[in-house]
């Protein structure tokens, strides 16, 4: 029974190790490789019992302050743990749970940096005053915008940058689709952040599952 489970398992797709993997989560349970601002800036910090359910569950916090400098906008970013391969490895969304705890409402966006330019999803509005809500930005290249950036256009194939996403970002942004961010004075909790599988893969995954019970019984 194991090794027939094991044998169907090959069949779903796979890529190095060390990049973005079908259905990862990231609970920040551990020190994380996201930061904000600028590579030498720093990271955002995991506050415990900031998570979903509370005591015992760790988050991630960022704050920004509306100014000029590297944490006037809101921009976290990851260029390790979800990079990679998102067609080869089938990851068709990103999941995530987010609270705004600022004064006034944000709107995130994903942004996703490859060998065919910056693309980011359509942004989510991320009520203030709430508590956590589960986000679901969908990055299959139908639905990806270009980013631009005053006016000019920075992506220009969408399926070439989930073949190599080098950079993943979660960012505020109202006006037009940016990669950059907006200035804002914003807090933002975010956990969960899981690579959602394309609809064959869970389908696949299922029946796997089915058939293992099944058999275990």
């Amino acid at each position: 029974m194991t090794r027939t489970l094991l044998q169907a398992l090959l069949f779903l797709p796979c890529i190095a190790h060390g990049a973005v993997t079908l259905a990862q989560i990231e609970t920040f349970d551990t020190p994380t490789a996201r930061q904000i601002g600028n590579p030498a800036f720093g990271i955002p910090s995991i506050r415990p019992n900031f998570g979903p359910n509370g005591t015992g569950d760790p988050a991630l916090l960022t704050s920004i302050s509306a100014g000029t400098g590297p944490t006037s906008r809101l921009i976290i970013f990851n260029t390790s743990y979800w990079a990679g391969n998102y067609t080869s490895a089938g990851v068709t969304a990103l999941k995530m749970d987010l609270r705004n705890t600022s004064s006034g409402n944000l709107f995130i966006r994903i942004a996703l940096n490859g060998p065919g330019g910056w693309f980011v999803t359509d942004g989510q509005s991320v009520n203030a005053g709430l508590g956590y809500a589960t986000f679901l930005f969908d990055v299959q290249p139908s639905t990806l915008n270009p980013a631009k950036s005053n006016g000019t256009t920075l992506g220009s194939d969408a399926n070439a940058t989930l073949a190599g996403v080098s950079q993943v970002r979660i960012l505020h942004s109202i006006a037009e689709n940016s990669a950059r961010g907006e200035v804002a004075n914003a807090t933002l909790r975010i956990d969960n952040i899981t690579a959602v599988p394309e609809p064959r893969i869970t389908l696949l995954m299922a029946f796997l599952l089915t058939f293992f019970l099944k058999r275990k019984r």
